[in-house]
């Protein structure tokens, strides 16, 4: 199934283009490894998915229906004045909803003007047990605990945890940022050098989580080994064009090698 589909797509910023006619197709299974020069768009490519950039006219960004993308850039932009912790608690806010809610109808279940009507009580309770459910999926009252672990394994010393961002450096907001959207889980997540700042733990903890993540991954990273660990496919921008491999990086390595040598082989036998 495809989560998200480009056709014809050409941005251009100032007076640069930095791609044109561009076409990709993302799988909801997929983890890709973008890939590409520095300065060849892989930063804006993901931007204009998330609407950060707008393509020309004529070019098409279109998400299956249901269908959440979740992006981590190279510099998150984060309340300043909010601790790490308190950031990091804030990335679901679907989870501060459900037990605002589920507060309420427990309230509401102690009025006798509910539970003392079979239908209002009826409907109370089956809310209720909805929220019951959602609020468990979270963690329920260890979810607090799970989002102060989560920032823990990714690297975030325990001592930084209440203090402002305002204080903290890039690299540890950019580990707030990665774990307020690994809670909050999109069906994309578009991750851009998420592995900068991140000790060897940290490495391992993200290794595990993009090969076992159900949706889609899209990753920008130098890091090789990284790549070849975890993705299904690579991406490459290159003079302004993307070209797609199945494989992990060696296997792209080595298709390429072999198209270039293919190419020389043909340019000789012309000449």
């Amino acid at each position: 199934m495809i989560s998200i589909a480009i056709s014809n797509a050409t941005l251009v910023l100032g007076a640069k283009a930095i791609f044109r006619g561009l076409n990709w197709e993302i799988q909801h299974d997929q983890r890709i490894g973008l890939i590409g020069p520095n300065g060849a768009g892989k930063s804006s490519l993901f931007k204009l998915i998330v609407g950060e950039h707008t393509p020309e006219p004529g070019g098409n960004i279109v998400r299956a229906r249901g269908v959440t993308v979740g992006y981590l850039s190279q510099h998150p932009e984060l309340e300043p004045s909010e601790t790490a912790f308190e950031s990091a608690l804030a990335g679901n806010p679907r989870y501060a909803e459900v037990h605002a809610q589920l507060l309420e109808v427990e309230s509401r279940l102690g009025e006798p003007a509910v539970y003392e009507n079979p239908k209002s009580l009826e409907k109370a309770l089956t809310l209720h047990e909805t929220l019951l459910e959602q609020y468990a999926a979270f963690g329920g009252d260890s979810y607090p605990e799970r989002v102060r672990d989560l920032l823990l394994v990714l690297g975030v010393p325990e001592s930084d945890l209440p203090k402002p961002l305002a204080v903290l450096s890039g690299g540890q907001k950019k580990l707030v940022g990665l774990a307020r959207l690994l809670l909050l889980r999109p069906a994309v997540l578009m991750l851009d050098e998420p592995d900068n700042h991140l000790d060897l733990p940290g490495k391992a903890y993200l290794e595990r989580l993009i090969q076992d993540y159900p949706g889609a991954v899209v990753i920008i990273s130098h890091d090789r080994y990284l790549l070849d660990a975890v993705v299904t496919h690579i991406a490459e921008i290159e003079d302004g064009k993307l070209t797609t491999f199945t494989g992990n990086y060696t296997d792209y390595i080595i298709d390429k090698e072999q198209r270039l040598a293919r190419q020389e082989e043909l340019f000789q036998i012309q000449q």
